[in-house]
């Protein structure tokens, strides 16, 4: 069956190959493929398609790797070979679609169509069609500023045209029950858009709905006159005056006191929370919402409130009880002031409180009263205000959890999502500052920690200086140490705010939220306390849930250990950073050194390659598995690295480097592995940076940059033997020998590798005598010298497991493997590699398991089992495309072309293969992939140009040292 390449673009970015949905995991790649597609069947420049994937100053070698994208991107969509949807233009790229391909094309076709319709009928058939199309925001997630501004910003336009006219067309058509209920979407979610308003105005009136066409008038005006200051248009007004004159409609009359705060005229975000606080309000019963300062929980109370004052006749009470002041608000007070919004006199209120509930619940009962009691302290200043009966309903704030309300319905609020916060800003300073500046938009958001009260006062800035720039204020913010400043404006004080709750603590309280603000950390466990604070590990925890119930930190839930851990809000950490005296490097120093020792002992645990370090007298490791403890403390572990080093403790930061490296070695964790070494190499003492050279020496290694492993292992070496460690040393000249072996230096490899062996005897290292045996024994497999090479191999592995190291020993059997495939023995082959695999997984290294699953699908084609083998390469393939391994590709590309059903296939293939290994620094990469080349082109007829490629194959690996290989050549060609 032909494949069929479909794409979605109104909504989500989505790619379809023949009715399966296709994964884009890179997002520049999906940056490109949306940039194509906005004009698509045209061509785009290069520039313009730099400037979506870096912005209008791209680096110098944004063109090279715009071309690397653009050929990821026909790969992802099998396009390589062809290239007849993704073409080349002199001046950029293009995609070359059916209208029916591409949802962006079919919808441009139905508003066309639709405004050329013979009939009102048509018309409205067509742009439903077109409207239906859409399943949310225009390229939703797609970040690239230049599309947002342009791109997405006209195609957003165009759905709400589409829709306007769909809406009259079926007015016209008596539609109006139908679209009604669309119709209050449409306004709840664009309030600015007068034609929605008056669309549903209209809608209801003529279903005879009067009273409620007035009231979304009156709603109407309310958010055009907070939102623009503006009146609704001469429209919206003429309909108003049209439904007046033929409308009967009863009007309400409240017959209780009403004192609700002025509604919110900016309020955004909460939709989960308005929904089920608004339904269970009008259910009746107690409702608290429950948050830190800030988080707008007055702000949604009261917008609850007024949502439902149509379910409460009797009347809606609000009392402010200030829970952060120092004189919180006394029950009796209160009920004074109650009784007296009841009705009651000053003569007549009673004297004991408890007379004045027994009033105050007598009043409320069978009567419809909302009762809100806003900022209260704790459950005891709440439970005598509450009614005594369910026909009210009442809701409450508080900072505190109100946990034993009894009864009561808990909300709790944290900081808005990104895109709520983003929503509120937008609305406050209005659409099109924002779309002007929307990098700076997001910065401010960003430096608010998303926090309401936050948002409010950074808008309330903006608002009131209509010539700055969203950039300005976003500048100032960034700055930490006057981002409260900042966020002050009149009665609106974001530090105020934080300060009640931090006011309110003891002494030693106070002092740990401020030592805990100081660590960069994301998050942390409760024993991180212990050493910032000197004391034990329950009082450290004492302390930090203190610090919860104060909602100064957040639970931030469970590790993989089944660790508690906490975290700190961003502006919280601000606000306790300002507070502090402490010198952050004193302060810090214990902690830190707790976190090396924790991590030194776990490194010990982990498996190593390369560099093992000598070994040290330590307690044993007793927080689990060391690797899954690596893996729920990696960000902090990396964050304090980071903070270490700027904090001037750069012996302590180096020492957290060489301790983790094994374990970024062990989950492929290239990118941050290279950050640390280059920190570590910046601030270490002379004395450790040659471990630290070893290490990126691994590293540059893993990322088959041969060249640069090598100058890192020899300044290792030099580095070593100038200060006498010859245990060291021994790694180095190890190293050096790795890369000789990579770059098809056998006579040097051995060489090094006798170095190391000596200097690995010296110094009692037999971890390191087992890695020269396993690189021997490679050498003399690709020399053709197979019973030497078996001898290497069985002396490691016999002596790796009499030490019970599984690394070693891994090693030992995965080369054993490999050795078996060479000598025809299959299936013996076949068993070793398996072995090796499953000691890969289980150490957790997925760069190990993902080689030596290519090593294992090589010997299940040899053995004719090629499910089994593709199942191999489609595993391999996966780990190597998340982690950008060229090698690895190279290695599937040659396996998949013997495997292809085509000789077009297999020719492609190769050829990918052979294109990639030129690049690379390994002449043994490059001998594979021309003999790969040779048997596609064979396959193909092409005997002549099979015969030349094999013939340079033969050469590049004989110089190589790859003799086995040569034969094996021979042999199959001959």
């Amino acid at each position: 069956m032909q494949r069929r390449w479909e794409f979605r673009v109104l909504g989500s970015l989505q790619v379809i190959d023949s009715g399966r949905v296709v994964e884009l995991r890179s997002a520049k790649q999906r940056v490109l493929l949306a940039a194509l597609l906005m004009k698509a069947n045209a061509p785009v420049s290069s520039y313009e398609l730099m400037e979506h994937l870096w912005g209008e100053e791209p680096s110098g070698a944004a063109r090279a790797t715009l071309q690397t994208y653009v050929m990821r991107l026909r790969q992802s969509l099998d396009d390589l070979a062809d290239r007849k949807l993704v073409r080349t233009w002199p001046t950029g790229y293009s995609i070359h679609l059916d209208d029916d391909q591409l949802d962006l094309l079919t919808f441009q076709r139905l508003r066309a169509e639709a405004r050329r319709a013979p009939d009102l009928e048509t018309e409205a058939r067509l742009l439903g069609e077109a409207a239906a199309l859409w399943r949310g925001p225009a390229l939703d997630q797609i970040s690239s500023l230049r599309m947002e501004q342009t791109d997405v910003q006209r195609l957003n336009e165009q759905r709400w045209e589409v829709l306007e006219r769909r809406n009259d067309a079926d007015l016209q058509l008596g539609r109006h029950d139908q679209i009604v209920d669309e119709l209050r979407s449409l306004v709840a979610g664009h309030p600015l858009r007068e034609r929605f308003w008056y669309q549903l105005m209209l809608a209801l009136h003529r279903t005879g709905q009067q009273a409620q066409a007035l009231d979304v008038f009156r709603r109407a005006s309310e958010v055009l006159a907070d939102e623009l200051g503006i009146d609704p248009n001469a429209e919206l007004r003429a309909l108003h005056m049209e439904v007046l004159a033929g409308s009967a409609a009863p009007v309400t009359v409240q017959s209780g006191p009403s004192w609700l705060p002025p509604a919110v005229g900016d309020f955004s975000g909460r939709a989960g929370e308005v929904v089920r606080l608004t339904a269970g309000l009008r259910a009746g019963g107690t409702w608290t919402i429950t948050g830190p300062g800030g988080v707008g929980k007055t702000s949604l109370a009261v917008h609850c409130a007024h949502l439902v004052r149509d379910a409460f006749p009797d009347g809606q009470l609000y009392l402010n009880l200030r829970g952060g002041e120092q004189k919180p608000v006394e029950p009796a007070a209160a009920l004074d002031r109650l009784l007296r919004g009841l009705g009651v006199s000053g003569g007549g209120i009673p004297s004991s409180v408890e007379d004045r509930i027994d009033l105050y619940r007598d009043l409320l009962s069978d009567r419809r009263i909302l009762v809100v009691l806003d900022n209260a302290v704790n459950e005891a200043q709440v439970r005598p205000l509450l009614p005594g009966t369910t026909s009210g309903a009442s809701l409450v704030t508080s900072r505190a959890a109100l946990a034993g309300l009894e009864a009561a319905h808990v909300v709790p609020l944290d900081v808005l999502p990104p895109a709520d916060a983003l929503a509120l800003l937008r609305t406050a300073v209005g659409e099109a500052r924002c779309a002007a500046e929307p990098g700076a938009a997001q910065d401010i958001v960003t430096y608010c920690g998303q926090l309401p009260l936050a948002l409010r006062v950074a808008a309330a800035r903006l608002v009131a200086r209509p010539h700055w720039q969203l950039a300005k204020l976003a500048g100032r913010l960034s700055d930490e140490r006057r981002r409260f400043d900042e966020l002050s404006l009149g009665d609106l004080d974001v530090r105020a705010s934080l300060a009640l709750s931090y006011d309110g603590l003891g002494e030693s309280h106070r002092t740990a939220f401020r030592l805990l603000s100081l660590v960069d950390t994301p998050d942390f466990p409760a024993w991180v306390a212990s050493p910032l604070l000197g004391m034990d590990l329950d009082d450290a925890e004492d302390h930090v849930e203190a610090l919860v119930d104060a909602r100064l930190v957040d639970y931030a839930g469970r590790d993989a250990l089944g660790q508690v851990r906490y975290r700190l809000h961003d502006l919280l950490r601000a606000f306790g950073r300002e507070a502090a005296s402490e010198e952050p490097a004193v302060a810090l120093k214990a902690l830190f050194e707790q976190w090396l020792d924790l991590a030194t002992r776990a490194d010990v645990e982990l498996p190593h390659q390369s560099i093992r370090l000598e070994p040290l007298a330590l307690e044993r490791f007793d927080l689990g598995d060391a690797a899954d403890w690596f893996d729920a403390e990696w960000l902090n572990i990396h964050a304090v690295i980071t903070q270490a080093a700027a904090l001037g403790l750069g012996a302590l930061a180096a020492e957290l480097v060489i301790r983790s490296t094994a374990f970024c070695d062990l989950r492929a964790r290239f990118d941050d592995w290279e950050q640390i070494n280059a920190l570590g190499l910046a601030c270490a003492p002379s004395e450790r940076k040659p471990i630290l050279f070893q290490q990126r020496g691994i590293l540059c290694a893993r990322r088959h940059d041969y060249a640069a492993a090598s100058e890192n292992f020899r300044a290792a070496q030099e580095g070593f033997a100038a200060a006498g460690d010859v245990w060291g040393e021994a790694y180095g000249w190890y190293g050096m020998g790795w890369m000789h072996e990579w770059s098809g230096r056998s006579a040097e490899a051995r060489e090094a590798h006798r170095e190391a062996m000596t200097r690995f005897e010296a110094s009692g290292n037999p971890h390191g005598e087992i890695e020269v045996l396993c690189s021997l024994g490679a050498i003399e497999r690709r020399a053709g010298g197979l019973v030497a090479a078996q001898e290497y191999l069985e002396r490691a592995r016999r002596v790796a497991g009499q030490l019970g190291d599984e690394q070693s020993e891994l090693m030992a059997t995965l080369e054993l493997g490999r050795l078996h495939q060479f000598t025809g023995e299959l299936q013996m082959s076949t068993s070793f590699l398996r072995s090796s695999l499953a000691a890969a997984q289980k150490l957790g290294d997925p760069d190990m398991a993902a080689n030596i699953r290519l090593f294992l699908a090589d010997t299940l084609i040899r053995s004719g089992q090629v499910p089994l083998a593709e199942e191999q390469l489609r595993q391999a393939w996966e780990f190597f495309e998340e982690h950008d391994d060229r090698q690895g590709r190279i290695w599937v590309w040659r396996l998949r072309s013997g495997l292809a059903d085509s000789p077009d296939e297999a020719l492609r293939l190769a050829s990918l293969a052979l294109e990639q290994a030129r690049e690379m620094d390994s002449p043994p990469e490059f001998g594979r992939s021309l003999r790969v080349l040779g048997n596609a082109l064979e396959r193909s007829g092409r005997s002549e140009e099979a015969r030349e490629h094999w013939r340079q194959a033969e050469e590049t690996l004989t110089a190589a040292g790859f003799q086995a290989e040569v034969d094996e050549l021979r042999l199959a060609t001959s």
